[in-house]
C-alpha cells in the first residue's frame, strides 16, 4: 500500500513502495520462473534538498571554515534586481495565498510520517552528505530513449490518417489479449489487455518491459486519438498529466509538447462516464491554472471541485528546496473536477475535499509523478474504470494512454531481487 499516512490534511505516499508492490511476483508469459523486481537503486535516494554542485560545494566549504577574525572573505557582488513581470507577480500572490496551508499541512503530515518510520532525522554534519549523488546518477537512466515516440510517429504514418479527417467507419484500433505471448507485436494503435494475476516481463521494440497485473494500455500519438475512443469504454476517473509547453523541454526535446488548442480537443466528453472525476496536473504558472479552471473544464463539461498540492520532500522530511524560493517551488498542483453531461448526473460517492496535500519523496527523474490510484479509490464507485492520459507508466487495474506509455516500465528502471537477499 503506497499510502503511509492519511489525515484530514492529506496523505504521505511512498512512491517507491507504490511501484515495487506490483512486481513482487513477475514472470515471462512463456515461462514458470518467477522473479521479484524493485525500483532501480538510487531513483528515490533523495537525502538532501536539491542544490547545484557549486551551491553544495560552497555550503560544505562554509561549514568547514573556522571563524577567522581577520575576515578575509570577499564581499558578495550584488545582483541587479529586475521588476517581476505580471506572471511572476500572479505566481507570488498565489504562493502567499496557499503558503500557510501548505506549511501547516506538511508539518503535520511529516510528524505523522515520522511516527510510522517513514522519515528519519537529517544528519548533523553537512560534510557527510553527497548532494544526492546516487539519485543523480540513477536519474540518467536512458531506458527506451526516444524509440517509443518515434514509433508512434511511424504508426501515424502507417495509419495514413489524422483525427481531423478520420471517417467514423475507419478503425485505427487493433486489440490484443495478452495471455500467451511474451513478445509484443507492433503495439502502436493497439489496445493491450494484460489480464494476468501477476506481473509479466515482455519483449517489445528490442527491449524488455514489466507489465503490472490487470493493466490495459494503448500507445498512440495525439493525432490518432480516435484509437482511444474505439476502445468503447467509459471511465469513472480520468487523470491527465499534459505535456505543457515549456522552454526547458523545448530546448532538451525531452517530450512532445501540446498547445492549448490541442488540449481543447481532448475528447473528455466521449471518454467520461456520468459523474467522472477529472484530475489535471498543472505547474505553478497561473496562466496554466486559469486555462484549466476557466476554459478547459467548462469546455469539457467539468465542474471545478478542489485544488490539491504535491509537496516534495527528502527522506528526512525536509522540503526539496526552500518553500519561498523564487527559482523553484517544492510543490506542484492538482486541479480536480467532476464531469456533468446533464444536471441530473449523480454526485461522486464521496465528497472530494479541497486544499489537500500529498507528501512524498520524489523520483530523481524529472516530472515523474507519484501514483494517485490508492488516494482516489475512496472517491470512486466499486469496480471503477480508471484512465490516465499522457501516461508514461502503467498502473494495475487502470487503462493508460500516451505516446510513451511504456517508458518507465523498461527494465532499465528496475533491478532484480536475488533469492538470497529477498
Amino acid at each position: 500500500m503506497s499510502v503511509i499516512v492519511a489525515s484530514d490534511k492529506g496523505w504521505v505516499v511512498d512512491h517507491q513502495q507504490g511501484i515495487d508492490v506490483s512486481y513482487q511476483v513477475c514472470q515471462k508469459l512463456d515461462s514458470t520462473e518467477q522473479t521479484t523486481y524493485i525500483s532501480k537503486q538510487g531513483l528515490f535516494a533523495i537525502h538532501q534538498p536539491f542544490r547545484m554542485d557549486s551551491q553544495f560545494d560552497k555550503l560544505v566549504s562554509k561549514s568547514a571554515k573556522s571563524e577567522d577574525a581577520s575576515g578575509s572573505d570577499r564581499k558578495r557582488r550584488k545582483r541587479k534586481r529586475t521588476e517581476p513581470n505580471s506572471g511572476e507577480q500572479q505566481a507570488y500572490l498565489n504562493h502567499q495565498r496557499i503558503r500557510p496551508m501548505l506549511q501547516k499541512a506538511t508539518e503535520q503530515l511529516i510528524a505523522l510520517g515520522r511516527q510510522k518510520g517513514c522519515f528519519t532525522e537529517p544528519p548533523d554534519d553537512i560534510k557527510s552528505a553527497d548532494n544526492n549523488l546516487s539519485a543523480r546518477t540513477a536519474s540518467k537512466t536512458v531506458g527506451p530513449g526516444s524509440c517509443l515516440r518515434e514509433g508512434c510517429r511511424r504508426g501515424v504514418m502507417k495509419a495514413g490518417q489524422h483525427t481531423d479527417n478520420l471517417s467514423a467507419n475507419n478503425s485505427l484500433l487493433d486489440k490484443i489479449d495478452l495471455k500467451a505471448c511474451c513478445v509484443l507485436p507492433d503495439i502502436f494503435n493497439t489496445l493491450i489487455d494484460h489480464s494476468s494475476e501477476t506481473a509479466s516481463v515482455v519483449s517489445c521494440l528490442g527491449g524488455e518491459y514489466l507489465l503490472p497485473p490487470h493493466c490495459h494500455f494503448l500507445m498512440s500519438d495525439y493525432t490518432c486519438l480516435d484509437a482511444l475512443l474505439q476502445c468503447e469504454r467509459k471511465f469513472d476517473v480520468i487523470v491527465i498529466d499534459p505535456p505543457w509547453e515549456n522552454k526547458s523541454v523545448k530546448r532538451l526535446k525531452s517530450y512532445d509538447m501540446l498547445t492549448d488548442w490541442d488540449l481543447y480537443k481532448l475528447p473528455i466528453k466521449l471518454l467520461a462516464a456520468p459523474g467522472c472525476l477529472v484530475v489535471v496536473w498543472v505547474t505553478n504558472r497561473q496562466k496554466q491554472q486559469r486555462l484549466v479552471r476557466d476554459r478547459l473544464f467548462p469546455h469539457w463539461s467539468v465542474c471545478y471541485l478542489a485544488e490539491w498540492h504535491w509537496v516534495k520532500v527528502t527522506k528526512h522530511g525536509e522540503m526539496i528546496c526552500d518553500l519561498d524560493s523564487s527559482h523553484k517551488k517544492p510543490y506542484e498542483t492538482l486541479l480536480l473536477g467532476q464531469f456533468k453531461a446533464t444536471s441530473d448526473d449523480l454526485p461522486l460517492s464521496s465528497s472530494v475535499p479541497d486544499c489537500q496535500v500529498l507528501v512524498s519523496v520524489p523520483c530523481s527523474i524529472h516530472s515523474r509523478k507519484p501514483p494517485l490510484n490508492a488516494i482516489l479509490k475512496s472517491y470512486l464507485p466499486i469496480g471503477a474504470q480508471c484512465l490516465e492520459l499522457f501516461a508514461r507508466n502503467l498502473l494495475p487495474g487502470w487503462t493508460s494512454w500516451g505516446n510513451e506509455v511504456l517508458k518507465y516500465q523498461h527494465v532499465d528502471f528496475y533491478q532484480k531481487v536475488e533469492d538470497n537477499i529477498r
